[in-house]
């Protein structure tokens, strides 16, 4: 016997309703990201066109806090915002120009990275999350594991796997200074209410000052992927690179 499944709505009025009928609608963007968050994917997009006036190395990190102490950094990748036509062999530059490759006359830029992302997704594992990190046209990393700390309670040794992301709020570059992105933080548990909770600031301080990281006590570990972040770095080798 085949097994159907009917969806159905009923609707409940303090009146008669005959004749009005529920119709059916587009579905809208907003409620693909909804769902797609509600079953473990998010996404986040800067926009480093401010940065375009000069060529720099953006450095992606990774940042691992437990019970409020760094305990971990490691750089997940480094790319250049610009390609320059020097960057090409010079055997193939003349042909990139007539084909009017050079978007840039001024710097010889040839591409140019205006925005980057981040996107988690669930990995199959209540113990891992996975994150892709992709530059437009310069970089695409994709299933990058991040190992996550379980919880339990006082009454159970069952973990659980509670992590919640963060906006850190922005700031502005400054030479050689990593600037943290995005902040993903387990919850905790609360024994008084018997509850597991990730609450407080929407945005997170950059210097780790807010309270919901405060609040965290030392059975949750904090911060799988505390800091995404990006320097600008200058080189020696090129005017328009810079170490």
């Amino acid at each position: 016997m085949k097994k159907i499944i009917i969806i159905s709505c009923i609707l409940v009025l303090c009146c008669t309703a005959y004749g009005q009928q529920i119709k059916k609608n587009n579905v809208e963007l907003d409620d693909i990201i909804s769902l797609l968050g509600a079953s473990g994917y998010e996404v986040f997009s800067f926009d480093i066109t401010e940065m375009l006036n000069e060529r720099y190395d953006i450095v992606f990190t990774k940042k691992e806090f437990l019970k409020g102490k760094e305990i971990k950094s490691s750089d997940l990748a480094t790319v250049s915002n610009k390609s320059l036509l020097t960057d090409i062999p010079e055997s193939h530059r003349q042909k990139i120009i007539d084909e009017g490759g050079v978007i840039d006359p001024k710097t010889q830029a040839i591409s140019h990275a205006e925005r980057f992302s981040f996107g988690f997704f669930p990995s199959g594992n209540d113990s891992t999350k996975t994150m892709q990190l992709e530059v437009p046209g310069f970089l695409k990393m994709g299933r990058i594991p991040f190992k996550l700390r379980g919880l339990s309670t006082k009454d159970s040794d069952k973990l659980m796997f509670l992590y919640f992301t963060r906006p850190f709020k922005l700031v502005a570059f400054k030479e050689e200074e990593f600037i943290p992105l995005i902040l993903l933080g387990s919850g905790w548990y609360d024994e008084k209410y018997n509850v597991f909770r990730f609450c407080g600031e929407i945005e997170i301080d950059p210097n780790m000052s807010s309270q919901i990281l405060k609040d965290t006590p030392p059975l949750c570990y904090r911060c799988q992927i505390c800091q995404e972040t990006i320097t600008k770095k200058w080189h020696t080798t090129n005017k328009f690179l810079a170490k």
